[in-house]
């Protein structure tokens, strides 16, 4: 079962993602890379927030890997917006 600070940090993770969305619909700007940036700044925001320097628990592990990986698609959507703006 996740402790409460898991629980706690998904909870917050799920209402930021709410909010991105919520503004986007109202503002009537429906970007998927837009909200894949906010939800990874809100997610890397939080994991720093719930991280223990002397404990890593086993979830912790996975976390950092789910954003690595989002920080490299990250990466290649710049380097792809990038190119537009060249070519």
């Amino acid at each position: 079962m996740a402790s409460g600070k898991t629980l706690l940090a998904a909870g917050i993770l799920v209402g930021w993602m709410f909010c991105v969305a919520i503004v986007m619909i109202l503002a009537r700007l429906i970007n998927i890379e837009i909200f894949f940036v906010l939800w990874l700044i809100g997610a890397l925001i939080i994991t720093e927030f719930i991280s223990l320097s002397t404990l890593r628990p086993k979830w912790r592990t996975y976390q950092l890997v789910l954003l690595g990986t989002g920080v490299g698609i990250f990466g290649i959507i710049i380097l792809m917006k990038v190119i537009d703006i060249i070519l």
